[in-house]
């Protein structure tokens, strides 16, 4: 099954209300189960800690990169990335964070 992305703001606004944090190096994942509703995905990267949108948007790309390569147990969750750091990661070592922070789940 295929992660797809939540637009809706509301669920947007429940995930990161009532999720819970699982907080690691570089990303933060906040975590909420939504009854009844297939399981999505926000990634935010703060405009504070990266000022040009080429920035922002390649590291979102590799985040969904990662998310894409990684093998999941999902149980019907829904998360919300935060990239954290101030530093631009390599594919790899978002994967490498992305599976310990996901193995916490």
């Amino acid at each position: 099954m295929k992660l797809k992305p939540i637009k809706d703001k509301k669920k947007i606004a429940t995930i990161f209300e009532k999720g819970r944090v699982i907080n690691g190096r570089s990303i933060s994942v906040r975590v909420f189960r939504f009854e009844g509703e297939e399981p999505g995905y926000v990634i935010s990267v703060p405009k504070k800690n990266f000022p040009l949108a080429v920035n922002r948007n390649l590291l979102k790309r590799r985040i969904r990169a990662s998310m894409a390569r990684l093998i999941m147990p999902l149980n019907d969750v829904s998360f919300f990335l935060i990239y954290i750091s101030k530093k631009t990661l390599s594919v790899s070592a978002i994967i490498e964070e992305c599976e310990k922070l996901f193995s916490k789940v």
